[in-house]
């Protein structure tokens, strides 16, 4: 008897070990590409600052997809042609808005696994791609326990783009600001570039910056080389005039122009409108531009409207990266408003217990999936100048997932703040 209840013991104690294995696969992402705000490359510098993306031709049509039901999953299935100029390029998917989480195919071939769909995820599937038309399927399963923590009761798929670029490739774009001795602004621009070749590739970078009325402010080039499969950030820095500065007071925006050039021919062209301003926290106070700013903001979901908010006297929002929310967030840099951010987190309707079993912001099986969406929401909105913070969470426990969060986002970005409302006076969150 002995020995049927030790066997009974290890079956169980085997069986409930591969449920949270399988647990934490459908928690984490999959072959996701690293977060980026929405770039989309252009032929020609003259079509990317108007920023049509129907007139570069890096970017394919994508046909109104058609839904399919079976069991708990919802797919949306659509089409794009790849052109024969494509076969030597990198072919990126993105899927700008899902409301669960999903998973995504192309031409029967899984590509991989977006553990929440609100926030923009990208997908390398240039070894799915074929010349000609292509299939992609993206299959929502609100069923998977990814989706726990945050998921909308519709089941949609928005903003599907398929868009190429060069296999030396720039990946993103970011820039730190900090003041010099006579309050002009000493921009750092980092742009990282990554080859996806099997072999050594070679690429000139040009830049240029540039005010409203199109006066040049920096221009120059520099060059880089790579190994197979490698990455690294091109880096350069201008000095900024103060006038040039981006404030409450004063949103001025900047155009960065990025032209790629391999063996003397454009690769692809990049244009974003960029708000350069010093962003820091000493002694407790937030200060821009060196001058003390004291965030008094409102929630989006109860406002809705930032003429309301700022009728109210806020001067500023907190909004969670959801559907629309890019777009307030850009607005909000228009108009000279701050932003903290919320990841798409939500587990007030959880229960206070922080057991194992409990509330998600204390149970290790979810750690990963705090990080990632953390540190996704980070980097999708690290090119706006308005954002000056982020929240890890709504909910009203705090617990190791809150705690690691909050350190992790404050080594990436430590002139940020960093909130979390359901803290309770513990030290995870900025006072």
């Amino acid at each position: 008897m002995k020995r049927i209840t030790l066997l009974a013991t290890i079956f169980l104690v085997a069986a409930l070990g591969t449920t949270r294995a399988q647990d934490s696969y459908d928690l984490s992402a999959r072959r996701t590409e690293p977060a980026r705000a929405r770039l989309i490359p252009y032929h020609r510098m003259a079509e990317a600052v108007k920023g049509d993306s129907s007139l570069s031709r890096f970017v394919a049509a994508v046909e109104e997809p058609t839904r399919s039901e079976g069991g708990s999953a919802t797919t949306f299935t659509t089409h794009f042609a790849l052109p024969v100029q494509w076969l030597n390029r990198q072919i990126i998917l993105r899927v700008g808005y899902a409301s669960t989480a999903y998973t995504v195919y192309v031409n029967g071939r899984e590509m991989g696994f977006a553990p929440t769909g609100v926030m923009g995820c990208e997908f390398n599937i240039t070894k799915a791609s074929k010349e000609g038309r292509n299939e992609i399927s993206i299959m929502l399963d609100k069923s998977l326990p990814a989706n726990k923590i945050y998921a909308k009761n519709e089941v949609q798929v928005e903003q599907i783009e398929v868009f190429s670029q060069p296999t030396i490739r720039m990946r993103d774009m970011g820039v730190k600001v900090s003041l010099n001795a006579q309050g002009e602004g000493v921009a750092e621009f980092a742009v990282p570039v990554k080859c996806d070749a099997l072999n050594r590739k070679e690429a000139r970078i040009h830049y240029a910056l540039r005010l409203a009325d199109s006066t040049l402010v920096a221009e120059g080039y520099r060059e880089i080389s790579l190994d197979m499969r490698r990455e690294d950030t091109l880096r350069f820095a201008c000095v900024v005039p103060s006038k040039a500065l981006w404030s409450a007071k004063h949103p001025t925006l900047l155009r960065l122009e990025l032209e790629s050039r391999i063996d003397n021919r454009i690769a692809e062209c990049i244009s974003r409108e960029v708000g350069l301003r010093e962003i820091k926290i000493s002694k407790g106070k937030l200060l821009v531009n060196g001058e003390v700013v004291t965030p008094n903001l409102a929630e989006w979901e109860a406002i809705k409207s930032l003429d309301e908010a700022k009728k109210l006297g806020y001067n500023g929002i907190i909004i969670t990266l959801d559907k629309g929310a890019d777009k307030v967030i850009e607005e909000c840099q228009r108009r000279g408003m701050y932003v903290v951010v919320r990841t798409p987190i939500d587990t007030t309707n959880l229960g206070d217990d922080i057991r194992r079993g409990g509330n998600p912001s204390n149970d290790p099986l979810w750690n990963e999936s705090y990080l990632w969406r953390n540190g996704h929401a980070l980097h999708t909105v690290a090119g706006n100048c308005a954002v000056i913070g982020q929240a890890i969470a709504k909910g009203k426990t705090s617990g190791l997932n809150i705690y690691d969060t909050y350190l992790w986002l404050k080594s990436l970005a430590p002139n940020h703040l960093v909130i979390y409302e359901g803290a309770k006076g513990e030290w995870a969150t900025d006072k």
